[in-house]
């Protein structure tokens, strides 16, 4: 059938409008109604011929291509996809942005925290250019663990003011980011450990995917308004046998909670009771305060896996991750890590090593920190009067929903109006009970603040008013 010709009926289905259109879609491309390969109409074109709403045939789009059913490339559209392999192909962690920061045009996304631009390509180019003139034959050979040494102790002296605990360079491992850290434990601890790891009930999509590639069962622990609740953890560890828990105790995503001490205390009471492995992830940990509590590592310096990395307070495109192992197994993760990837390259640790010995990396962070402040200022002055949570440095905000409001509905609702953000359910690990009703909104610092004001003014109205006012 030609596209021009697909009519689905979306009246007698249940659910939301764009949920109905993203059924239709999947079951004319399996029934080969629509064939692999054609190419869907512009999300105005349709939605004027299904009488809804250009956010609907958005989110439609949206939750076919997570589906596999439509696949999108940058300039050429929206197409039908081939079938699916026989086994599951995992789903990307990053969005492609729906629209362009510098434009007035089109909705405003904010699914993901996109850091300012500070002038930072600017300086990295020119450490590059200096670099490249200091290049010599070690390029051609493989990097061997000791190579980057001088790297580890400039990460150590860049993390000098963060309440860590004792650590030294030979507990230092060299990661491509974040993400890769996390991977990299998960596999190290479950080499002779049942394949589980306990988690947030809500919680960066990253870490059920990095479980799931090592064939690990995620289990849900409950969290409130601290984070992670030990005795809900005490309760999980002992019902599963699992040992392994990852959890973001400062800056907890999606939901921004951060943990007092007593909480953090409690976490490492119930690790060591059933002799847990922890990893501590504080990628997005907030700006460093000198009355900031101990981290988890500081607190259980035997068992805790401390990750972060450049990603959120320089350049994301670096990735260049930091894992600070427990006492005594740097070296394991070392080799662990030459198993995974053979050593970050020579450019790369040259690169960060001279941005963190000169000064620039520092320099970079602060600039960082002020735009985000600004922006932060910003989305509590148009979403005043809710219940916002948020912390200080990180570029994203925790807007709870309050009755009658529905996350799903709500961001229908906002994508209708030009704003896309992310329901509570997008971070719900399966299995867990019904997630509260809210929506993470990713704070974009490259984008005019006064487009960015405008889509957090909608939110904040929308918010307010109810479900029984604004756009359908």
């Amino acid at each position: 059938m030609r596209i021009e010709e697909w009519q689905p009926d979306l009246s007698g289905q249940p659910g939301p409008k764009f949920r109905a259109l993203a059924n239709a879609l999947r079951e004319a491309a399996r029934s080969g109604v629509l064939a692999p390969g054609t190419r869907l109409p512009p999300m105005r074109d349709l939605a004027w011929r299904l009488k809804v709403t250009t956010g609907t045939v958005a989110r439609a789009y949206q939750a076919a291509a997570a589906e596999g059913v439509v696949e999108s490339h940058v300039g050429r559209g929206s197409f039908i996809a081939a079938p699916r392999p026989p086994r599951p192909v995992p789903q990307p962690l990053l969005y492609e942005s729906l629209d362009h920061p510098a434009s007035q045009q089109g909705p405003v996304d904010l699914r993901i925290a996109q850091l300012p631009d500070c002038g930072q390509v600017r300086i990295i180019t020119a450490h590059l250019a200096a670099l490249a003139g200091g290049l010599d034959a070690d390029l051609l050979d493989y990097m061997p663990m000791s190579r980057d040494q001088d790297c580890r102790a400039a990460a150590l002296d860049w993390m000098a003011d963060r309440p860590l605990g004792p650590r030294s360079v030979d507990d230092l491992v060299l990661t491509h980011g974040g993400q890769h850290a996390i991977t990299l434990v998960i596999a190290l601890c479950l080499a002779d450990r049942p394949a589980q790891v306990m988690t947030e009930a809500l919680t960066y999509p990253g870490i059920t995917h990095a479980a799931r590639l090592m064939r690990a069962q995620s289990l849900p622990v409950a969290l409130d308004n601290q984070g992670m609740i030990p005795a809900d953890l005490d309760r999980v560890a002992r019902a599963s046998g699992a040992r392994l828990v990852c959890l973001t105790p400062s800056a907890q995503n999606p939901t921004l909670a951060g943990m007092g001490p007593a909480r953090r205390a409690a976490i490492v009471e119930v690790a060591r009771r059933h002799d847990l492995q922890v990893i501590e992830d504080e990628c997005y940990a907030p700006i460093p305060r000198p009355d900031a509590p101990p981290s988890l590592r500081a607190l259980a310096p035997e068992r805790v896996w401390h990750v972060t990395s450049l990603s959120k307070i320089v350049a994301a495109g670096l990735r260049f991750g930091i894992l600070i192992c427990p006492e005594g197994m740097g070296q394991a993760g070392r080799v662990a890590a030459q198993h995974s990837h053979m050593g970050l390259s020579l450019p790369i640790t040259g690169l960060v090593t001279r941005l963190m010995r000169s000064g620039d990396a520092a320099r970079i962070a602060d600039l960082v920190h002020a735009e985000v402040g600004d922006r932060l200022a910003l989305a509590l002055d148009c979403l005043a009067g809710l219940d916002v949570v948020w912390q200080p440095g990180v570029p994203m905000v925790w807007l709870p929903l309050r009755r009658p409001w529905n996350a799903t509905d709500f961001v229908a609702r906002a994508a209708a109006a030009g704003a896309i953000v992310r329901p509570a359910s997008d971070f719900a690990v399966p299995g867990a009970a019904a997630p509260g009703q809210g929506v993470r909104i990713g704070l974009n610092c490259r984008m005019p603040p006064e487009r960015l004001a405008l889509a957090l003014n909608a939110l904040g109205q929308m918010a307010r008013a109810g479900p029984g006012v604004g756009p359908d």
